[in-house]
């Protein structure tokens, strides 16, 4: 009950107060980054032990319940979630002190933490339903926070696109819940031998792969995520690299190991409706990337081409291809943060935001941009960075199921990521024949966050015992 109250209760009663009673800005923010620094202390404990596999469970039918549970895959992400949120609050302070409506923006923000982890903790599908939608609800004042014409506009697809993908996952639940009479998640899955046939299995997937696959941003149902990038840098970087990317990936994941199962998904030959999609959104993403000059919309890109990794090695169903699915949901995480935290730096230290402006940006705010250039090797898949090893996985797990194809797939995109990744660092490097400009890194409590989360990039490639050691507890059962 305490991990409850600690990781759910108190960022979404912390998000309610700063709604309804309106503190001062500075008290506020106060608020925001205790909740948040509690929520990953509460995370961190989970990870240290006892392990309580119940956290809590409420029956209203015999099928509906809303249960809470403990195990290796939701702890991931809510280790990712509460961790990353603090420091994203702290970013916030330098980014958003000249923004309008700074309580309501943090008063979403937290409660976006609560929710979050209500989702890494969901024991069902109902209770993952639940917290899912939520999330749409409680983002969407984020994205429009600047209330401009093009927020409102990106707004509205953002809620029409998650609210579709949503009905197609209720619709699955329902189809589920009618045949097997219940939701919880099994380690193995929960769908006994013969009770569908491979047609009703097929619609099954189809229904969950597109429903979840909405906020993955799984091509052609990624369209709202570019659009969202009007919202201030800190949402996009919680969109793209924490929150609510990651939920629609997450929720695939739960589905393919505690529902569907592995033997399921191998009798049936399932795992092409997976695999398919997923190759060919890593590839189509990083080709789309290519062709945007806005930086924020190219991380965009890249964001929904290297979410598919994940997809991809969970439709592997072999032991390399679950811990390359784990280890990158845990990698990509801090890689697109850094990055996303590096555009801001930009656009608030040299009023940059175009690829084609970044001409000798690297001698102006050099800090920056060697944590964009870690964050960029970490996307290639380059060592010293921790993407290096999300790959290597990916490829093992590739050779291991027998798809050799594969390994093209994962290798043709890393050429695709160094195409649009490393232009960029090689023009902000690149002395422009006007005379040196002034330094103009922004405030220290944008710059430390990013700094340090583009060292952890490093740290996590010599020393990736933490996600390893998870993937290794839910391969084991966990």
């Amino acid at each position: 009950m305490l991990f409850l109250l600690v990781l759910i209760l108190v960022p979404v009663l912390t998000g309610c107060f700063l709604l309804l009673f309106a503190p001062p800005d500075k008290v506020a923010w106060r608020l925001a980054l205790s909740a948040s620094v509690l929520a990953a202390a509460g995370a961190l404990q989970l990870l240290a032990g006892p392990h309580p596999r119940l956290l809590f469970a409420y029956r209203f039918t015999p099928i509906v319940s809303l249960a809470l549970v403990m195990d290796a895959m939701g702890l991931l992400f809510a280790l990712i979630a509460s961790c990353l949120w603090v420091f994203t609050v702290i970013y916030s302070h330098g980014y958003m002190a000249h923004e309008e409506r700074l309580r309501s923006y943090l008063a979403f923000l937290i409660l976006s933490l609560g929710i979050t982890n209500g989702i890494a903790l969901a024991g069902n599908l109902v209770t993952l339903f639940f917290f899912y939608e939520a999330l749409t609800l409680v983002t969407f004042p984020l994205v429009i926070h600047r209330h401009t014409p093009e927020a409102m506009r990106a707004g509205i697809v953002y809620l029409a696109y998650n609210l579709a993908g949503a009905t197609l996952v209720l619709l699955a639940i329902a189809t589920l819940a009618g045949h097997v009479h219940k939701v919880d998640f099994i380690y193995g899955g929960i769908i006994p031998p013969g009770l569908f046939t491979r047609v009703q299995l097929v619609r099954l997937v189809i229904l969950f792969v597109a429903g979840f696959g909405v906020k993955a941003a799984v091509i052609p149902l990624h369209h709202w995520l570019p659009r969202a990038m009007v919202a201030p840098t800190p949402v996009s970087a919680l969109l793209h690299a924490v929150a609510v990317v990651n939920a629609g990936v997450f929720g695939l994941l739960r589905v393919w190991a505690y529902i569907l199962g592995a033997e399921t998904l191998r009798a049936m030959d399932l795992a092409p409706l997976l695999r398919w999609p997923m190759a060919a959104t890593i590839i189509l993403g990083s080709i789309w990337a290519f062709r945007q000059d806005d930086l924020k919309r190219r991380l965009a890109y890249s964001t929904i081409s290297q979410l598919a990794y994940m997809g991809l090695g969970a439709s592997f169903l072999s032991p390399s291809g679950w811990t390359a699915a784990l280890l990158h949901f845990f990698n990509h995480a801090l890689l697109k943060i850094t990055l996303f935290f590096c555009a801001g730096n930009l656009a608030i230290g040299s009023g940059k935001t175009r690829v084609s402006e970044l001409g000798g940006v690297g001698f102006s705010q050099p800090w920056t941009l060697a944590a964009f250039t870690v964050a960029s090797g970490g996307m290639i898949g380059l060592p010293p960075v921790n993407g290096f090893l999300s790959k290597w996985y990916l490829g093992l797990g590739a050779l291991e199921a027998g798809l050799p194809g594969m390994v093209g797939v994962i290798l043709l995109s890393a050429l695709l990521n160094a195409g649009y990744f490393l232009p960029i660092v090689f023009t902000a490097f690149r002395r422009e024949p006007a005379a040196v400009p002034a330094p103009s890194e922004p405030p220290l409590t944008m710059l430390l966050p990013t700094l340090l989360l583009g060292a952890g990039c490093l740290v996590f490639f010599f020393w990736p015992q933490l996600p390893l050691l998870l993937a290794a507890w839910f391969q084991g059962g966990g």
